[in-house]
């Protein structure tokens, strides 16, 4: 007999694992430029498995997809105003952007096909995740509740993830999905934090208040790293490395000198931590990871380094902040 509580424990790291990865394959599907590689959604270009070439696809495949799109973001434009949210109602009403049409790429459509399928198979490990975590629902209810609010949050991602593809890649709902991702995934790593693993070390209290700092300055930073990402979209045509500093001024230059601070704090949290206990290794690699961040978040502003800078700095900055929080559920666990 399968013993639930174990199997609990596997699909949690897996549920983890698999929301982790939305983050690096969305960041290569970022960085390829391929996020309306399939114009409709749930399926690509009218199918469930995209086509593999243009001549498989109706000579007026463009206007199709963008009349179905302009339809779907109406209907989200009308939900919107019922609910009050008027201003954002109106910009999404008056981009431009809705009425673009995009041509078949088979690369990028099937990168985007990727994504969504990895997308779709990480609701299914979530789910059940959660049903396994019935188990604990008299036992240890905060298990239950962690893993039913990260399905919910996985499950209203997804609902974020159509919306971007309908709204054309409108930059706040793009942020807003990305930040829903991570907490579909911190839900998961504090139901993992109830499950009442030990810990050998006691830590002091300027150990947990130097790890909530650093945590602090990592969420500042995904917050100005999704504004520079707007900003990037928002420019037209080829700009030199001085013109896209001064145009991203001075968010830009924010954003980097926190990424030095968050390396500064991460090697003295590195520093500080007994080289015996358990969360040693996890400091360390904070400090790895922000060396590597900040090699690569100023190459974005090359045009010939800028494919590869946002693939690595998406993926290395989702990580930092991810083990971070994992350090500091560890630091505070009850």
């Amino acid at each position: 007999m399968v013993n639930i509580k174990n199997a609990y424990s596997r699909l949690n790291w897996l549920s983890i694992f698999f929301i982790f990865m939305l983050f690096v394959i969305g960041g290569l599907v970022r960085s390829t430029g391929s996020g309306m590689g399939c114009p409709d959604w749930p399926k690509c270009f009218g199918e469930y498995v995209p086509p593999t070439s243009e001549d498989k696809l109706p000579d007026n495949y463009q206007e199709i997809f963008k009349e179905q799109r302009i339809k779907k973001t109406e209907r989200f434009i009308n939900v919107l105003n019922l609910l009050g949210f008027t201003e954002k109602a109106e910009e999404m009403a008056a981009i431009n952007s809705q009425n673009d049409t995009h041509s078949f790429n088979v690369i990028k459509a099937y990168l985007e096909y990727i994504n969504r399928l990895w997308g779709a198979i990480t609701g299914l490990i979530v789910f059940l995740c959660f049903l396994a975590s019935l188990s604990y629902f008299k036992a240890n209810k905060y298990v239950f509740i962690y893993s039913l609010l990260g399905f919910f949050a996985v499950f209203i991602n997804a609902l974020l993830g159509a919306i971007v593809v309908n709204s054309n890649l409108i930059g706040g709902i793009v942020t807003v999905h990305f930040i829903a991702a991570f907490a579909s995934i911190f839900f998961f790593i504090l139901a993992r934090n109830k499950l009442k693993f030990e810990i050998k070390h006691h830590y002091e209290s300027k150990v947990k208040i130097l790890a909530l700092l650093l945590l602090f300055i990592l969420l500042v930073q995904v917050v100005l790293g999704a504004e520079l990402r707007e900003l990037y979209d928002l420019l037209i045509g080829s700009k030199s490395f001085q013109e896209k500093t001064e145009a991203f001024a001075p968010t830009f230059q924010i954003h980097g000198i926190l990424g030095l601070l968050t390396l500064l704090v991460s090697i003295y949290q590195w520093i500080i931590h007994p080289k015996s206990s358990l969360l040693s290794k996890y400091t360390k690699w904070v400090f790895l990871l922000s060396i590597g961040q900040i090699l690569f978040g100023p190459l974005a502003l090359i045009d010939e380094t800028e494919a590869i800078s946002k693939l690595f700095h998406i993926s290395l900055g989702s990580g930092i902040f991810v083990l971070q929080f994992y350090i500091c559920t560890l630091l505070f666990k009850r």
